[in-house]
């Protein structure tokens, strides 16, 4: 399936070696360090209450497939899991799934790319924490989504956890300028994003004793994803600030719920 959508605009001087690309990041970030950064910056703090929220928003039945899509060390497929579901996790970084397999011997775990997802059909699927825009080309980020409503049942639904652009430009402003570099700092944890608005790309190198790493991320705006979505072989698509149902605003990040 030939998935079109609105490309961001690219300065004739760009070039491919300018840019950090998933063959020489993802292998060397998503390694043991990675999760003991992001508990530093409490991003695994509210893990239980957002299962609560997903099971509630599916309202699906116990046994329900789910497919989990990158799982990472398995923080939400695990639960799940637990809970009865029979849900398969995702990911193409053998050390995340080494600890996932780890921490829950009883779920199904799979190494392979978001654009092969094993065969359905899955009741609903799951991509949750920004985990879109991670390759090195849109045409292969938008393979993923057909690659996911492919094993979807008809009425399954996937469920996209992400931050917008418009959620990036909101938060890097002087003003009424947009920024093009950011700095964190958390204890000794220091991370330092760069961002091209011209071409949607953003760069992260985050930097604590003993773990150097980079990322990269494309970023999309929610009326490309709501094209592309569409365009994958969905039908009706929703936008929430969260996974209650809350109206979006500037400051919020996306969920979005999509119907094939």
């Amino acid at each position: 399936m030939k998935i079109s959508i609105e490309q961001p605009a690219r300065p004739v001087t760009a070039t491919t070696s300018e840019r950090i690309t998933r063959d020489n990041w993802a292998d060397e970030f998503f390694d043991e360090g990675f999760r003991e950064t992001f508990t530093i910056l409490g991003k695994y703090d509210h893990t239980e209450s957002e299962i609560d929220a997903i099971v509630a928003l599916l309202r699906l039945p116990l046994g329900a497939r789910i497919l989990d899509v990158p799982c990472g060390f398995g923080r939400h497929t695990g639960p799940l899991g637990r809970r009865g579901y029979r849900i398969v996790g995702i990911d193409n970084s053998p050390k995340q799934l080494d600890d996932a397999r780890r921490r829950y011997p009883d779920c199904a775990f799979v190494l392979t790319d978001m654009r092969t997802p094993p065969a359905g059909p899955y009741d609903a699927i799951l991509n949750l924490w920004t985990s879109f825009g991670f390759f090195d080309t849109r045409e292969e980020d938008l393979a993923a989504l057909a690659a996911w409503a492919d094993v979807l049942v008809p009425g399954g639904k996937l469920v996209m956890e992400i931050d917008t652009l418009e959620y990036f430009e909101h938060r890097v402003r002087n003003g009424s300028e947009l920024i093009s570099t950011q700095l964190v700092q958390r204890s000794d944890l220091v991370g330092h994003a760069r961002y091209d608005w011209t071409t949607q790309e953003l760069d992260l190198h985050w930097k604590r004793p003993g773990w150097s790493r980079q990322c990269r991320l494309n970023m999309y705006s929610r009326s490309q994803l709501e094209t592309a979505i569409h365009e994958a072989g969905f039908g009706h698509v929703a936008f929430a600030a969260d996974f209650h149902g809350r109206p979006i605003d500037l400051g919020s990040g996306t969920v979005i719920v999509a119907t094939k």
